[in-house]
């Protein structure tokens, strides 16, 4: 499975940036493509709108409504519950497979109001990476990660589980999440924005091992966030953990 990034999703066609057809590519060497329209539903723009960094989908169009593309159709028959953090994520028949034409593109228009003061850059500009790191240098929180590299698993045998590390952005050192009020809602979003489907297991008391600066404590999702920075907590670095208290997740 492919974790998509703003940059292998994009709206094209439409008035505003908010608007158009729904292309995608798993990498920057493919070619852009679309997605066809059968079975897309608000579900599935809603995945698309929040990839992009707005709140969610106001308007499914179909039929090329925003142009027909001149690529590839590399999706088809989507099927996405609406909590999915990438449209890969969903279910679909496989990459480039599909039953339709240029006519059936489907395209999205997504809402530009606000989602909360823990919410989204709308539209996101050109310059995505510096903005999130210029506001997270000047508040440290309350922005939402779109593209950046911010957490991992560290110190397990395998890749799907580890201590849990963050950062705000690339620039900054990994640190830690306390392991106060941690619990499998939060565990699930660690593990979906990491490309699994939910948490099996949370590990405590420094399982995986101690290291760096503890940035998150008392963290509280509802389980459905896409970025751990979506939850509720306190500030970032603001604790009254040591490093025993690190938390740690099995995917």
């Amino acid at each position: 499975m492919v974790l998509l990034d703003p940059s292998k999703i994009r709206l094209v066609g439409g008035s505003g940036q908010n608007e158009g057809r729904v292309e995608v590519r798993p990498a920057d060497s493919f070619t852009w493509g679309t997605v066809c329209q059968d079975h897309f539903d608000m579900r599935d723009a809603d995945v698309v709108c929040r990839m992009l960094g707005y709140p969610s989908a106001q308007h499914v169009r179909n039929d090329a409504y925003f142009g027909q593309g001149n690529g590839p159709i590399n999706m088809d028959d989507l099927r996405c519950d609406g909590n999915e953090t990438s449209l890969f994520h969903c279910s679909y028949p496989g990459w480039g497979i599909h039953d339709c034409d240029h006519h059936q593109d489907a395209g999205v228009v997504c809402i530009m109001r606000p989602h909360s003061w823990h919410g989204y850059l709308y539209p996101p500009p050109p310059n995505l990476d510096r903005v999130i790191l210029y506001l997270y240098v000047m508040i440290l929180q309350n922005v939402a990660t779109l593209a950046l590299p911010t957490i991992r698993l560290t110190g397990g045998s395998s890749q799907n589980k580890g201590r849990v590390e963050v950062r705000p952005a690339d620039s900054f050192t990994w640190g830690t999440v306390c392991q106060d009020q941690f619990d499998m809602r939060d565990a699930d979003v660690v593990c979906r924005v990491l490309g699994y489907s939910s948490a099996r297991q949370i590990q405590t008391h420094a399982f995986f091992g101690p290291v760096g600066p503890i940035y998150m404590d008392d963290v509280q999702c509802n389980g459905n966030e896409n970025s751990l920075f979506n939850c509720s907590y306190p500030g970032w670095a603001i604790n009254d953990c040591a490093h025993d208290q690190d938390v740690g997740v099995v995917c």
